[in-house]
């Protein structure tokens, strides 16, 4: 038939038809490959055995930035960071120790500058101005010791702590370390600060100026010698300063009173113009303190970068080329000592400093 397909040659294509499906349905019943593809090296993962070291974060609470923490502070953050590995710190502006500490142990800090005896207090629940139960704070390292100065005049009438009764006095800027202090040895020489005597609260600086102007006979500092405030009092024309001594029973009867806070210590002649003897005082000490639950193995590691590199430190304190591991342990009350921090205390001891 020229116009169709034939009868015979419709009936082959069919068979075609059938063949390849049956074909067809015999691979699709075929099990899949059993080898993988190799992906490419580039994007394959790989697993490794090691640990990856978890980055530590924190900030250091210092001081007000025209004090020496601040500076001191920002020079060790410095230090932890370019040098401990997966360690970072910075420093921060604070208001004084008590604002450190409330940062230490709400855990808004990760170390704080104090006193010694702060970390004292803290552990035995006794300093109700960071918090009202005890404390793990533990102790760092010591940077310095801060003897408490009680500054007069030549003719003022006082020679004593006793003859400060009736004068006018400061007692150091309001929540200041040295108003704290000046409060301990009043209260245990049964001196009471609002009623013995006029009473004002004024920085080195400005108790210097009143003196100078006739309007204050006394004031109480507790800082590093020399005070530079100081200074410049004792150089002023026409005006000679004197210290007044905490000695002998007066030093007794307030280090008993307050073991935890004072030891006895000088204030060396020639530290301020005209000083020709050394004067007898009592101090405290500056030191850098830790929570107990931070890193024993960072803080030693931070430890041996402070002290491989204290000319870092020296650049913002230069008394840091002079500080040692013995210093930087002993400076601190024992009281202190028995917190110290367990990195801390393997530093010391490697350092030969703590034995046994």
């Amino acid at each position: 038939m020229a116009r169709g397909i034939s009868r015979g040659a419709l009936a082959l294509i069919i068979v075609v038809i059938l063949i390849i499906l049956v074909a067809l349905g015999y691979y699709l019943t075929l099990p899949a490959p059993t080898t993988t593809p190799v992906m490419p090296t580039e994007t394959t993962p790989t697993e490794t055995t090691t640990t990856t070291r978890e980055r530590l974060s924190f900030s250091i609470a210092t001081g007000t930035t025209g004090g020496v923490w601040y500076p001191l502070g920002g020079a060790i953050a410095g230090v932890i960071t370019k040098y401990v590995p997966e360690t970072e710190a910075t420093a921060e502006v604070t208001t004084a120790a008590g604002d450190n500490l409330r940062l230490l142990v709400s855990g808004k800090a990760g170390m704080a500058f104090c006193y010694d005896y702060h970390i004292v207090l803290l552990n035995q629940g006794k300093f109700p101005l960071v918090s009202d139960k005890p404390e793990p704070v533990r102790l760092f390292m010591a940077f310095y010791e801060q003897p408490l100065h009680v500054v007069t005049y030549e003719g003022s009438g006082i020679n004593s702590l006793y003859d400060l009764k009736g004068k006018r006095v400061s007692t150091g800027p309001p929540a200041s370390g040295t108003e704290e202090q000046a409060l301990y040895v009043l209260s245990a020489l049964g001196i009471d600060p609002d009623k013995d005597f006029i009473r004002e609260r004024l920085s080195p600086a400005d108790s210097g100026s009143a003196m100078k102007d006739g309007k204050l006979d006394a004031f109480f500092w507790s800082g590093a010698v020399p005070t530079s405030s100081i200074v410049d009092l004792a150089t002023t024309p026409g005006f000679k300063i004197k210290f007044i001594p905490i000695s002998g029973e007066i030093a007794d009867k307030i280090i008993q009173k307050y073991p935890a806070v004072f030891h006895k210590t000088k204030i060396p002649k020639g530290a301020y113009p005209g000083l020709e003897e050394d004067v007898e005082t009592i101090a405290i000490t500056a030191v850098l303190a830790v929570m107990k639950d931070f890193p024993e193995d960072r803080l030693y590691e931070i430890a041996k970068a402070i002290f491989g590199h204290l000319d870092e430190l020296a650049a913002a304190w230069k008394k840091a080329s002079q500080l040692t591991p013995e210093l930087a342990y002993m400076q601190a009350s024992e009281e202190a000592r028995s917190y110290i921090h367990p990195g801390a205390e393997k530093f010391f001891k490697e350092m030969g400093v703590i034995k046994g």
